[in-house]
Order: structure tokens, then sequence, then C-alpha cells
């Protein structure tokens, strides 16, 4: 009897031992750690990582809602005198290019599976949003890590790519990707933020990506630009419906960044300029009770002039200036990275350049004033009309219309500006740089923002050859389709 429980005790071990030789791997796997991320995942982590700096307190509202002139400060004044913040630059940057390589994580991933038309589908996607960041950084700073970029510890030190030479390789990268894409076929299962998985959608946001390209360069390389809007103009975003914007929610963290700063922080600290409400008032804008509220001691639109120094800021009761609306920091108010508005303005001007898009400026021009108005809540059709034959058609109006519409649009605003060369346009009425003390060497507009001081002390040798490449990392430097 004793020799038989030994025998059931042995026998016992075996199975034991044998179970966990077989699971043996198990033991080292971290379930909380997975070793592969899924790529909904990372779609969402990238889209949520760019809204949050395009729109973020430091990025959007303190350069880009500044340097556009939307925006004044009520203390704290520095942003507005161009004094800006080395680590707020550093880490716009560095999330800028996390977010980029969580995008090209999912291409990696997509090359171990075979997941047919849909790993194709992913990809593109990807790479259509890839380039839509890659653009906005190349209009930011000019040349920047590309070819050289996202290679770990293979490459730490990445080579900056010519601007000009970025530019055309994202024209083919998303002429191609918008080409691949098959709406029929399934995407992303979850995760997409700005979508909701629609392929279509993501078609026209790419074709529209291109349109915006394509003005860009307009003036360097007319005969590319006119190329690529003619071949992208009838699959671009063609309503408001069809925009590409962040969908922020009401639960934390998926909130809008701007509520975050202005509820949950309290930090009320923007309010109109004085240079843009006397531009809305002087043409009657109905946007402009969209835009801000009445000064509470008046009930009339104010603003506080741009460029003055924190004290005169601190000294003007913020009863005497026109707030922000309430309803641009709300929780769920959309993150706009391309809409109806802007590829309507786009495709006026095409067709004033006597480009085959499929309309006229004047009707393309009327249509982007119209979706702008209701995007903001504006739909009475007669007051819109009424507004337009007021301000119709004229190169001039195309220019100072696209400002006014392309309010909260700091980043894209800027780019415009500099572009249109809209401070030598009297119309738009933006203050003269010249005549404010302010704490950077300029002589207009902003040109750039200056390279991170990061990339000067973890990548100098490649930081210096960009710096000599561009002119020189200035304020003052001017991007190579910006040659007014």
């Amino acid at each position: 009897m004793k020799n038989l429980h030994k025998l059931y005790f042995l026998l016992i071990a075996v199975i034991i031992f044998a179970s966990s030789c077989e699971d043996i791997t198990e033991i080292n796997e971290d379930p909380n750690r997975p070793t592969e991320v899924p790529v909904e995942y990372l779609l969402t982590s990238a889209e949520r990582q760019l809204g949050n700096r395009l729109y973020g307190g430091f990025d959007n509202v303190a350069f880009g809602m500044t340097v556009s002139q939307y925006w004044a400060q009520n203390e704290y004044s520095d942003e507005t005198r161009y004094q800006f913040r080395a680590n707020t630059n550093n880490t716009f940057w560095s999330d800028f290019y996390t977010a980029i390589n969580d995008l090209q994580e999912i291409k990696t991933i997509n090359r171990t599976i075979d997941k047919g038309q849909q790993g194709v589908n992913q990809d593109a996607v990807a790479t259509i949003l890839q380039s839509w960041a890659y653009h906005s950084m190349v209009d930011i700073y000019g040349d920047i890590p590309f070819e050289e970029a996202l290679q770990g510890t293979d490459i730490p030190s990445p080579a900056y790519s010519d601007q000009q030479e970025i530019y055309t390789a994202l024209i083919d990268s998303i002429s191609s990707a918008v080409a691949a894409i098959d709406p029929s076929a399934p995407g992303f299962p979850g995760g997409d933020v700005i979508f909701g998985g629609d392929l279509s959608k993501w078609q026209k946001f790419g074709n529209s990506l291109l349109l915006r390209i394509g003005i860009r360069i307009s003036e360097v390389n007319p005969g590319l630009a006119e190329t690529t809007i003619t071949g992208a103009a009838s699959g671009a975003i063609a309503s408001n419906a069809d925009n590409a914007s962040i969908q922020y929610i009401t639960a934390q963290p998926n909130v809008n960044p701007l509520f975050v700063s202005y509820v949950v922080n309290g930090r009320q600290d923007y309010c109109a300029t004085e240079n843009f409400v006397g531009l809305l008032t002087g043409l009657s804008d109905p946007r402009i009770g969209e835009y801000f509220t009445p000064a509470a001691s008046t009930g009339t639109f104010e603003g506080l002039p741009y460029g003055v120094t924190s004290a005169v800021a601190a000294g003007i009761s913020r009863d005497a200036v026109s707030q922000l609306n309430p309803q641009v920091y709300a929780a769920d108010f959309p993150g706009i990275l391309m809409d109806y508005m802007e590829t309507s303005f786009i495709l006026a001007e095409a067709a004033a350049n006597g480009w085959a898009v499929g309309g006229t400026a004047e009707t393309y021009y009327a249509q982007a004033i119209t979706a702008s108005m209701n995007f903001w809540g504006i739909t009475e059709a007669a007051d819109i009309a009424a507004y337009i034959a007021a301000n119709p058609y004229s190169e001039e109006n195309l220019k100072v219309q696209k400002y006014i519409a392309m309010y909260y649009q700091g980043w894209q605003s800027w780019a415009e500006i500099r572009r249109m060369n809209l401070e030598s346009v009297d119309a738009a009425n933006l203050v003269d740089i010249t005549d404010i003390e302010v704490f950077v060497d300029v002589t207009s507009v902003l040109k750039r923002r200056i390279y991170p001081q990061n990339e000067q002390t973890l990548n100098g040798a490649n930081y210096s050859a960009a710096s000599s490449n561009i002119g020189s990392d200035a304020y003052s430097t001017n991007l190579f389709w910006d040659i007014d």
C-alpha cells in the first residue's frame, strides 16, 4: 500500500511538471504589458496626441491664436510679444514625432500579418495622418527630420530633410494612399476618433490635404500646384459633414484641451484682440457673436490691444473687453484638422488662376463663406447671401474672408497669413508688428518657429546643418513657399 501511495504522488508530479513545461513561456509574460499593441490603439493614441498638441493651451492658444492676432492675453502677455517658452516648443516637437512614430508602428505591425485589403486600408489611413503631421511640422519649422526619422537606435540623431523635397514626397505618398483605399473593405475595427472608421472620408481628407499642399506652393511651383489641385479637387471634402476633426467628448480625459485650461484649471487668460474685433464689426460680420461675447461692462464687442505689456494688460479689466465665447472651450468642441470652408477657399483661388477645378472663383468663394457661417450656427440663407453681396469676390476679399473663417485654427491661419502676405493687406487690419516692442528680432509677422532647444543639444550637428540650409534658425527666416 505504501508503494502505491508513492507511485500515485510520482504520477501527479509528472503530470504537473509536464503541464508546466507545456506552458512554461507564460511565466515570463506580463499580461499587463503586452508585446504587441492592437493597431486601433496606436491610431487612437496618435490622433489624441496630435489633437492635444494642436489645440493645447501652450500651442494653438499661446502660439497659433496669438501669432495670428485673433486672441490677446488678459495678463502675462509675453506670447503676444513673442517671448515663447522653450519647454513648450520641446514638447510640441517630441509629441508630434511620438504620434508620427505610432502611425509608423501600425505599418510595421501590418507587415508581419497578412490582412489583405484591410491592412492596405489601415496603412493608407496611417500614411494620410502621418503626412498631415509632417506637413504641419514643415510649415512651422522648415527643414525637419523626415527620411532618417523614426529609425530608433539605428539612427538616433537623424539628419533633416529639405522642406521642398518633403513637400514633393508628401504629394506622392498621399496620392498613393488615397488611391490604395477601398472603402468597401474593412479598415480599423475601432479607435478612429476622427472619422469613426469611415474610409471614404479618409480619402476626402487625403485629397483635401493635397489641395492645401498645392496652394501653399502655388507661387513657387505653379505647375506642380496645378496638377496636384486639379487631380484632387473632385474628391475633396464637400460638406461640413466631411470635416476632418478630432471628435472630443465630455468625459475626461478625452475632452477639448482648451476645456481643461479654461474650465478645469480656471485659466481664462485670453480675449479678443482690438484689431480682429475692429475687422469683424467693420464688416458687420455675424460670426463675431459666435467667436466672442460682448464686453460685460458695455454690452458691445471690444478688443484688447495686441502686444501690450503684461502690466498694461493686467490693468485692463476683463469686463471691459470681449472674452471667448464659451462654446470654443466646451469639452466636446471639435479639434479641426481640415474642413469644407478651407477646401472651398482653395478651389476659389485655384479657379481664379484658371485651373480646371469644376467651378468659378465666385461660386467657391460664396461656398466657403457659407460653410464657415453654417459651421458656427449661422444658417439663415438670406442673411448669408446679403453678407456675401456686401463682400463680393475679389482677390483681396478672398484673403480677408479666409482669415476671418480660419478663426480657431491658429496654426493654419498663421500659415495663410504668411503665404498671402496678409500683413500688407490693409483691410485685414493686422497690427504692424514693427511698432511693438518685442523680444525677438522681427520686421513683420513671425515667419517660422525656431527649432527646439533639445534639438540643439541632442542633435547638434544636424541642427546646425538644417539651420544653414534654411538660411538661419531665426523667427524672421522665410519658408521656401513664402516669397513675399
